[in-house]
């Protein structure tokens, strides 16, 4: 019996024929199950040493919601797909209010601390998974106060990116982020790698665009300024671009990328699915 007839005969006959199958229909459908079986025991093995991976995300929405996308697609080059077990376990927190403490008027309390709520998320996560990412760069300048208040390790996507850029020998980084995206250029300092940031009129609307991309209200034009900045920042004849916020890859698509231009964000899944399994 073929599979389209087997599945013929099992839709005529409903849940009450199922019930009533005869020896040599069971013996068809172990038969039809068993490649699934074989490979679900394989997968099942594979998930009791998977680590489960814990995401501090919402910060900002869009972002966290493309990370696990991401990760999904990673463990997809790595796992054999099953049905929804062919990926390592995930717990997510999407915090929903500022990272940090701050003022009536939004501006942050001095000196910054972290929200406790952040750090009460972090503990939840903590409970729950083996290690963290946090899908947002300027907030690993947070990770000793989150690793502390979860007891879990964070995979750094800091570390991760810059990483690359050792690999790849570069000597002149173009950095694009909120801010400046200081959690990278203080750390590219310390490296001794030279870099080029965006001028300060670029910088303004970068940080609108920012805020536009976290409420999910980004446009052409802000995917034209994304180009834009590029565009100035290989004219200093920059070696590749770290886009230091992950909302900015979200600007780009495929026939703006670039392989001198890397997603942290990207680099993270990568890396979070290896951990995982390792």
């Amino acid at each position: 019996m073929k599979r389209r007839e087997l599945f013929r005969s099992v839709g005529k006959a409903g849940i009450i024929g199922l019930l009533g199958f005869t020896e040599h229909s069971r013996k068809m459908i172990t038969a039809f199950n068993e490649p699934l079986l074989n490979d679900n025991k394989t997968i099942t093995k594979k998930s009791k040493t998977m680590k489960t991976i814990g995401i501090l995300g919402g910060i900002g929405p869009q972002a966290t919601m493309s990370f696990e996308s991401q990760f999904h697609n990673a463990a997809k080059q790595v796992l054999p797909p099953l049905f929804n077990s062919g990926y390592p376990p995930m717990v997510v927190y999407y915090h929903r209010f500022a990272p940090i403490v701050i003022n009536e008027d939004l501006t942050p309390v001095l000196p910054m601390q972290p929200d406790p709520r952040l750090l009460d998320a972090a503990k939840n996560l903590g409970s729950m998974a083996d290690f963290l990412v946090i899908t947002s760069n300027g907030i690993h300048n947070l990770q000793k106060d989150i690793e502390q208040a979860s007891g879990r390790k964070v995979l750094s996507m800091i570390d991760i990116t810059l990483e690359e850029v050792k690999k790849r020998k570069w000597k002149k980084v173009g950095v694009i982020g909120y801010r400046n995206a200081l959690v990278y250029t203080n750390r590219l300092k310390e490296m001794g790698i030279a870099f080029e940031i965006i001028s300060t009129e670029q910088q303004e609307k970068i940080d609108a665009t920012v805020k536009k991309v976290m409420e999910s209200r980004d446009d052409m034009d802000d995917r034209l300024l994304m180009m834009e900045v590029i565009g100035s920042l290989k004219a200093k004849n920059v070696d590749g671009i770290i886009p230091g916020c992950t909302e900015l890859p979200l600007l780009l698509t495929a026939t703006t990328q670039d392989e001198n231009i890397l997603n942290p964000s990207r680099l993270l899944a990568e890396a979070a699915v290896k951990y995982s399994l390792s």
